[in-house]
């Protein structure tokens, strides 16, 4: 009986136009029958159906070729070979194959630090896929580099793999951990011109302190040597060089001493500087923005900089594809710098259609009146920014994103699509907040917020960008309702509007025994003026009374007091301006906010004063990371009264003291008291005409969950303008831990010390406030 061996190799001999001699005894005899060998999990009828070689037929070995091409393509085999025989004067064609192996179960064991979901996740076999032996090695080297980067460069990985059954395999992973590694020490060598303590500064490895910090991660550690030398250029060492590291492991694997060996070459001064490639604007234009020039030190990281701000001002301008890059020559004999700007300007380019995407629940005329640039403007990159940190700030989407939409060649080619793709978020917000003080003890609150309500969109109530909130305060001292509503587009119209609904009653027993009794409605109108100022007013009524007085108030107590036992009633109107241009609301770094508010009362009611309020804050980077944050706030208040009344109610007074004023002593418990007629019964807050609060607050950004707070606070109230001392100020310092949960929200904990209280003012106090988003 004659054979033919069919394979690959006949194949490719088929398709090349050689056939073999000896299937030529075949070609024209009748196929009797086909046979499939060596299946046992792929489906016979599966493999069948790909076959070309049929019985009955006349059997051809180009055909046989070709279905071991497409039995290869089903991607279950790892070989076929195909046999023809004879049987009488008929031909039998048998196809051999060899079932790839199928992984079963994937076990890992001996991970004790790392979890399972992490391993898995860098793992590329998984049950159920097809087993490469020649990924072994790939599977290893995953693993290994994960564990490097948890800190264990010890770690060893042991690949088992078991036959279980027909084509499947068991793959166990053995890993042996080893012993974490954590930086004990660094230490500089050949460094004379930068400190250890600069260059530290500049990696992200850093040495353990006690049981903190101190991963030692091989990647991190490699980008590292990359900062040193950038920092190195900073000063002018542009031919900087790490020449060499040495690591050295204590014997248990634990610690780890590293030296970092340093050429620190010679320091470079700027001798020219020049643009090209600019027609918009002048080189004498460009250069005026810079701050590195001939004479000074070469900074690399600020050459960049001067880059990015040129840049910046074509964006803003509308070349949107602006692009400049520094090309900077070394003159090492002169140890000097030859600095050009090359700038690729670009066409000014104009908007011709805003598209939204992405939004699902929230409209898009919702977001377009986020977006702070029209169709037929030309772009401004600054515009682009603050309309993109003003749609964060809504905190309706995850994600933000602007980009640009060519057109097509038929198109007039300045106008270009301004695409705003939103993700979007959870709006809804449970907030909580308390504090607590050796008076007061704890309190706190809860609030509902519906950031992106639509009072029109039955049942769902949402994608309006309106704004819905139910406050509810309830403690030993405090039980507050309030129902606010807000419509950023009143009636189609670029005019905000709100209602109020408020209930509140507090019982007052540290400067004053009484309780405070306050309800009433206000309707607010507000209108942006520019991108960055807001006008606003609102007609206020309320109706405040004072109960839960001793029985002996009106001989102990102040006529502040006892006056509003039988309630009054005010009706204002209020008018107030606020300029805002912070980068953004949360966790701000630079910009600054300012608010001016004059209240007049007297319209209806019982009360006539009129009353000024000014707010304002400013935000300064202290490091190009902004890592640092310096922050100063200053608040000023001012009432008197006029017409018939003759004072102004206790509820409108100014108080200073506890968590939103100052720091560290009790609440309302800095300003005037006074006692009763004839100085008899206790002293008690009357507050004042005039309050003046200071504070100065300086915010460390550990990473972007955590940040260090120290702060001091000043501030003090006078019964009459005309009292004004300043030695009456109070003064308080402390600090502070804030950090977020994902998805939460922010918590902040700050603790006060008074800096010059009198004897009763108290020792120092603990503020909580919190948030929880849903």
């Amino acid at each position: 009986m004659k054979k033919l061996v069919v394979s690959m190799m006949m194949a490719a001999c088929v398709l090349l136009g050689g056939i073999p001699a000896a299937s030529q005894d075949y070609t024209g005899k009748n196929v009797k029958e086909v046979q499939l060998v060596g299946l046992e999990r792929v489906n016979d009828q599966v493999v069948r159906s790909k076959l070309e070689v049929q019985p009955g037929q006349p059997f051809n070995s180009r055909m046989v070729s070709r279905d071991i091409r497409r039995l290869y393509e089903l991607g279950y085999f790892s070989n076929i070979v195909a046999d023809a025989s004879l049987s009488g004067d008929d031909v039998v064609v048998t196809y051999t194959v060899e079932e790839k192996r199928s992984i079963d179960e994937v076990k890992i064991t001996g991970n004790r630090k790392v979890k399972e979901r992490a391993i898995r996740g860098v793992l590329t076999w998984r049950e159920g896929d097809s087993f490469a032996s020649e990924a072994y090695d790939d599977e290893r080297d995953a693993i290994l580099k994960l564990y490097q980067s948890k800190g264990f460069p010890s770690a060893s990985v042991d690949i088992i793999v078991e036959e279980i059954g027909a084509s499947r395999v068991r793959i166990t992973y053995v890993i042996n951990e080893g012993k974490k590694a954590r930086v004990k020490q660094i230490t500089f060598v050949g460094n004379e011109t930068l400190s250890e303590h600069k260059l530290r500064k500049a990696m992200k490895t850093k040495h353990a302190w006690w049981f903190l910090g101190g991963k030692y991660d091989p990647d991190v550690f490699e980008e590292d040597l990359g900062r040193i030398t950038d920092e190195y250029g900073n000063y002018g060492h542009l031919e900087a060089d790490v020449e060499n590291t040495d690591l050295a492991f204590s014997e248990d694997g634990k610690r780890v001493n590293v030296t970092i060996y340093v050429k620190e070459g010679p320091q470079y001064h700027v001798d020219t500087l020049d643009v090209a490639g600019n027609v918009v604007y002048d080189t004498d234009e460009i250069i005026d923005k810079m701050k590195v020039i001939p004479g000074e030190v070469h900074n690399k990281s600020q050459v960049e900089k001067d880059a990015e701000t040129i840049n910046s001002g074509y964006e803003d301008s509308g070349y949107v594809y602006a692009g400049v890059t520094p090309q900077v020559t070394l003159d090492r004999e002169n140890k000097t710098t030859h600095i050009v700007h090359r700038v690729r300007e670009g066409d000014l380019k104009y908007i011709r259609e805003i598209k939204i995407t992405g939004n699902s629940i929230t409209r898009d005329d919702v977001i377009r009146r986020e977006v702070l640039s029209f169709p037929g403007e030309r772009f401004d990159g600054g515009l682009l920014r603050a309309s993109q940190s003003r749609l964060e700030d809504t905190e309706w989407f995850e994600t933000v994103r602007f980009t640009l939409e060519n057109l097509d060649d038929t198109e007039d080619g300045r106008f270009s699509n301004l695409l705003v793709d939103v993700e979007e978020g959870k709006t809804g917000y449970f907030n909580f907040g308390g504090g607590y003080s050796s008076d007061e003890g704890l309190g706190g609150f809860t609030e509902l917020t519906f950031n992106n309500f639509d009072i029109s969109n039955w049942p769902k109530f949402s994608g309006g960008g309106e704004q819905l909130r139910l406050k509810l305060n309830i403690s030993g001292k405090r039980n507050q309702y309030n129902i606010s509503y807000t419509n950023p587009e009143f009636m189609g119209y670029p005019l905000i509007f709100g209602v109020d609904l408020f209930d509140e009653r507090y019982e007052y027993d540290d400067v004053g025994r009484y309780t405070e009794d306050t309800s009433g409605a206000q309707i607010r109108f507000a209108k942006l003026l520019s991108p960055f100022v807001t006008a606003r007013t609102m007609l206020r009524y309320s109706d405040t009374s004072i109960s839960d007085l001793p029985w002996y108030a009106g001989i102990t107590y102040p006529r502040e007091y006892w006056d509003g036992r039988e309630g009054s009633t005010t009706i204002s109107s209020i008018w107030g301006i606020t300029r805002n241009t912070v980068d953004t609301q949360k966790d701000t770094t630079s910009g600054s906010r300012h608010d001016l508010q004059f209240e007049f009362a007297g319209i209806g009611g019982d009360n006539n004063f009129y009353k000024l309020e000014h707010d304002s804050t400013w935000y300064w980077p202290l490091d190009d990371n902004r890592k640092w944050i310096l922050s100063f706030r200053t608040r000023e208040g001012w009432v008197d009264e006029y017409g018939s009344s003759d004072y102004v109610p206790l509820q409108d007074r100014f108080f200073a003291g506890g968590t939103n004023t100052i720091r560290g002593y009790d609440s309302r418990d800095v300003g005037p008291k006074k006692t009763g007629l004839w100085g008899l019964g206790e002293t008690v807050a009357i507050g004042g005409e005039l309050r003046l609060l200071e504070s100065l607050e300086v915010k460390y950004r550990l990473n972007k969950l955590l940040r260090l707070y120290g702060f001091v606070d000043s501030g003090g109230v006078w019964e009459t303008a005309s009292d004004l001392d300043f030695g009456d100020m109070r003064y308080s310092a402390g600090i502070g831990l804030g950090f977020d949960i994902p998805r939460m929200g922010p918590i902040r904990v700050d603790y006060g010390f008074p800096l010059n209280a009198d004897e009763d003012q108290g020792n120092g106090k603990l503020h909580l406030q919190s948030g929880f988003r849903f």
